[in-house]
Order: structure tokens, then sequence, then C-alpha cells
């Protein structure tokens, strides 16, 4: 019915033609004359009707791809999100690590080392960074069935990689495991658990407590804190070899959605 309607709306004119025609034909009795008509006025109607269909399909058409255009740009702007949190994971991981360098370079000269200030700055031992990626706009496409919207089949199956391997954190699991389990118990235990380190809380427990003074001289000989600095420094730069391999997906994933996106 709607798209006879169409049909009747986009040539008013023409049935009209038709229709004189028809009544001449039939009081003339020109019986094959009027069989010719009654073909071409069904042509003309499955004409009507087959470019409605196609003004249908153009229509939906274009709507999905404008659907597709969002999510894809949505998605480019979350990779990118990625991308600079890579970055700026791996500057201040390098940097603290750089620190902590400088710190247990200390012990080259225990003799040298202000102690309250070696405590101090030890305490970025249990710092670390953490990736998770921006996901959010992924997990609603797939959730809702948006993802279906990606024309591009292989950029599709890009994506659904990108994020199952982005999603993979075990890295950081393993490092937030190691920070909480081994590193702090480890500094606690050898650098804090001293007249100096409780006088860092703000108490003074000379008169009460047993605790000696830090001994750097036995802190640089001290397996168990060598063993700290091995953790922390092994797994900050295995971290770092994690994320750069996720940002080089990411970057080559942004391009193809970009390029997909000057097509669309």
């Amino acid at each position: 019915m709607i798209t006879c309607y169409i049909y009747q709306e986009t040539h008013p004119t023409m049935l009209k033609v038709f229709r004189r025609i028809r009544k001449g034909l039939l009081s003339e009795k020109k019986f094959s004359s009027y069989l010719l008509y009654a073909i071409g006025e069904i042509i003309l109607v499955v004409i009507g009707i087959l470019i409605a269909l196609q003004i249908n399909n153009y229509s939906e058409q274009s709507k999905q791809r404008k659907q597709e255009r969002l999510l894809l740009s949505n998605l480019s702007n979350d990779v990118e999100l990625d991308i600079q949190q890579i970055e700026n994971n791996t500057k201040l991981s390098r940097e603290r690590l750089k620190r902590l360098d400088s710190l247990v370079q200390l012990l080259k000269n225990p003799e040298s080392i202000d102690k309250g200030s070696f405590i101090r700055r030890s305490y970025e031992f249990v710092f670390d960074q953490y990736f998770k990626s921006n996901s959010g706009i992924f997990d609603e496409a797939v959730s809702s069935g948006k993802m279906s919207f990606v024309q591009n089949e292989a950029l599709r199956q890009d994506i659904f990689n990108y994020y199952r391997n982005a999603k993979e954190t075990y890295t950081d699991g393993t490092t937030r495991q190691i920070t909480d389990e081994y590193i702090t118990p480890l500094l606690v235990e050898h650098v804090y658990l001293n007249q100096e380190g409780l006088a860092m809380l703000g108490l003074n427990l000379e008169d009460i407590s047993t605790l000696k003074s830090l001994d750097a001289n036995t802190l640089a000989q001290n397996r168990e804190y060598w063993k700290m600095v091995l953790l922390k420094f092994g797994g900050n730069q295995e971290q770092i070899v994690r994320w750069n391999a996720i940002k080089e997906r990411a970057e080559e994933l942004k391009q193809s959605i970009d390029l997909e996106l000057e097509k669309i």
C-alpha cells in the first residue's frame, strides 16, 4: 500500500493520461490496443514499486552508514586514549626507575647516605603504573549488536582482536601482586623497620623499642633487599615491553579505522 501510494503521488498526471486512453480504447472496442495499454500500465506500476524500494533501501543504507561512521569515530578516539595512556605510563615508569636507580647507587658509599632521605625516597618502590584499555564504546557496541554496523569485515575482526589483546592485563596483574605480596613486605622489613623509619611516622621509640638505626652497610649486603630491587625493576620493565606491544597494535588499528572513515 505504501509503495502504491508513493507511485500515485509520483505519477498523478501520467495516470490521468492512461485512464483517458483506456476509456477511449474501451469505447472503440479496440481490445488489442487496450491490452497493450494495460501491460504498459502494469510495467509502469512495477517501475514505480522498484523506484520506491530503491529509495527505501538507499535511505536505510544511508542511516546505517551514519551509525557506522559515528561508531568508528568513537572507537578511534578510544584507541587514541589508549595510546596516550601507554605513553604516559611508560614515561612515569621510566622516570621512577631512574630515580630508584639513583637511590640504590647511593649504597656504593653507605657511610655518606642521609638515612632519612634514603628511607623517604625508597617509598617509590611500592608505586606502579597500570594500563586499563578505554573499551567503553567497544563493550557497548558488542552488547547492543552495533558492531555489525562495521561493514569492513577485516577491520571489524581487527577491532575485536585488539580489545581481546588489550584486556589481557596479566603483566600488570602480576606486577601488582608482586608489589603487594613481596616488595612491600621486604621494604618494610629492611628499610622502614628501624628508628628512622618509625620517626618518619612521628613515632619516637628510642626509649621503648630495641629497634636499631638503619645500617646502610648491612643493607648493601642484604640479599633480600636486592631481591626487592630485582623484582621492582624486572616487573616494571616487563610492563613497558607489554605496553609498547599494545601501543603498536593500537596505532595500526587507529590508522585502519581512520582510513575506513575517509571512505564513508
